[in-house]
């Protein structure tokens, strides 16, 4: 198998444009149709069809999707396995949501680096199903997330815990002052999401909606707004009377987890890893 078809498959599913995908791999869009066509010759069956000049995955290919995502992952793992300095004996890839990467796991890879010499790291950022589903394929080995995972052969631990402030460019009381000054949406899980329509009184249609707490305060900050930001990045811009902090809205805590699959061969050694993630959550999400 050419590990480049299934590339140009990835890249086609994610961008359902023969020529966004053209462009992203370098390649004509005469080379992306035939790469499929190839592809299509070797696994018997249509992977891609058009409507309404939109590029949509078939059946078979909605399920060859998770095989191919795999396949590379796997490939990747095998090539950084025999590529790896010989001093180099624990690698672990990570992955998290993007809204707990840009809060505080970045800060702790070179962190994480010190601590253990012989680790080698490999990173990923997606939705929590996506990190779940690479879990149990085996193309991940922990991942971070707000929610805890029940599925069987996933061990869960909790490593920190994350306050979330409600904070806005100009002093509010009520719902009509966030309404006026622009109610910024960031996605903090689905516990989150659910108890969200109880922390207003009323309805506020969101004027941004992101997974990325750097987003909405940089939006915050230059253009106005109120939104749920972690402690951690806002106390000071409250100190500062850069932002203020809504004393009507109840601070929200959130808990933090690692997930990683119990039948994987490094488990042990992931071990320390989780306790110095959790000794570390504690500094990193704090103020």
């Amino acid at each position: 198998m050419n590990t480049d078809l299934l590339r140009t498959f990835l890249e086609i599913s994610k961008t359902r444009h023969f020529g966004r995908a053209a462009e992203n791999l370098y390649l004509t869009q005469s080379a992306i149709s035939f790469r499929v066509k190839q592809l299509e010759d070797i696994v018997g069956v249509k992977l891609f069809t058009r409507e309404r000049n939109n590029i949509l995955l078939t059946a078979s290919g909605e399920r060859l999707l998770p095989h191919a995502e795999n396949i590379l992952a796997g490939w990747q793992a095998a090539l950084q396995d025999v590529g790896v300095a010989s001093q180099k004996n624990l690698q672990i890839s990570i992955g998290g949501t993007s809204n707990l990467w840009d809060t505080f796991l970045q800060s702790l890879l070179p962190m994480m680096a010190t601590a253990f010499p012989d680790l080698y790291l490999r990173t990923e950022i997606n939705p929590q199903r996506e990190l779940v589903r690479a879990l149990l394929g085996g193309r991940l080995d922990m991942a971070v997330v707000f929610e805890p995972s029940n599925l069987s052969g996933l061990r869960v631990s909790k490593i920190g815990q994350m306050d979330l402030v409600f904070v806005s460019s100009e002093r509010i009381s009520n719902a009509e002052d966030i309404a006026k000054v622009g109610y910024l949406f960031v996605d903090w899980g689905t516990a989150f999401n659910l108890q969200h329509a109880k922390f207003f009184d009323e309805a506020i249609a969101p004027v941004l909606h992101t997974g990325q707490s750097h987003i909405a305060l940089e939006f915050l900050l230059s253009h106005g707004g109120a939104a749920f930001l972690p402690s951690n990045i806002v106390e000071q811009l409250i100190a500062d009377k850069k932002l203020f902090e809504a004393e009507h809205i109840h601070r929200v805590s959130r808990s933090v987890y690692a997930i990683f699959n119990e039948e994987s061969e490094n488990t042990k050694a992931f071990l320390p890893i989780i306790e110095f993630l959790s000794n570390r959550a504690a500094s990193s999400l704090a103020p």
